[in-house]
């Protein structure tokens, strides 16, 4: 990534043992990455499990390439985002995403770890049986959640040891989704209850933790009719101009918080 990596040195003293490296004698465990769409990969997701010594490979769902069924309990599942939704399982055009969820429902099963982010999170509460629907206001008027913003964490987990009460992230979604049973809520906005939770060694997202400043002004001009439909005929430059700067001043407790969720996930 190229974003300036500056007065972290405070947050990161006592990140979790997952980032220390495995010896080169260890067969080192596999990290893969489904996405949904060209333009979102794993980013710091990806940088963060390479340091920690773990295989990392994307393959792009999307284009109808095989999931990987041969994945053990060492390894992690990460599903990405899109702008595709879980209504859309069982849509000609989105074809890969009911295998992807018949993948997470057995690994969730079997308790292995999988980590969601936005619609990977989404259908990870889908696989264990919560719902997911479009968020509305009191007058039932479609409501979306995009850019920069606060962020509050629930009571108090491993996953948010060391961070503030609130911290600012990148969100870019209109669904939302219930609590699934037996998951811990460990965030919240007004706008959405759920946006992070931990099922077992699950943990789901539905904001953007691991993203930069120049992919996000990517994303506002890739997805600029939602954005717009967010935020105003002016939303597009209004992210654009105030990513560089976000991105990088929030960067310490974004790379905290991936680094204390991957230690939890894989505990």
């Amino acid at each position: 990534m190229s974003e300036i990596r500056q007065n972290t040195s405070a947050l990161t003293a006592d990140l979790p043992r997952i980032l220390s490296p495995r010896t080169v004698a260890d067969k080192m465990p596999r990290a893969v990455c489904l996405t949904n769409v060209a333009h979102e990969g794993p980013g710091m997701l990806g940088e963060l499990l390479s340091e920690a010594g773990y295989q990392v490979e994307v393959i792009e769902a999307f284009r109808g390439l095989a999931l990987p069924q041969e994945l053990g309990e060492k390894d992690i599942l990460i599903v990405m985002g899109g702008p595709m939704g879980v209504a859309d399982i069982g849509n000609p055009e989105t074809p890969w995403l009911a295998p992807v969820v018949d993948l997470l429902r057995a690994r969730l099963a079997k308790g292995w770890p999988n980590i969601g982010v936005c619609l990977g999170m989404q259908l990870i509460a889908h696989a264990a049986g919560a719902k997911v629907v479009p968020m509305t206001d009191a007058a039932g008027k479609r409501l979306r959640e995009v850019g920069w913003g606060r962020l509050d964490f629930v009571g108090t987990d491993a996953v948010t040891r060391g961070l503030p009460a609130s911290i600012e992230v990148l969100h870019w979604h209109g669904d939302g989704c219930e609590l699934p049973v037996g998951a811990e809520l460990l965030a919240s906005t007004p706008v959405c209850r759920v946006q992070m939770f931990r099922l077992g060694r699950s943990f789901g997202m539905q904001f953007h933790p691991e993203i930069d400043g120049p992919t996000a002004c990517h994303w506002a001009k890739e997805d600029a009719e939602f954005v717009q439909a967010a935020n105003g005929p002016d939303g597009v430059a209004s992210l654009q101009a105030a990513s560089p700067e976000t991105s990088q001043r929030t960067y310490g407790h974004r790379r905290r918080l991936l680094s204390q969720a991957l230690a939890a996930v894989t505990a």
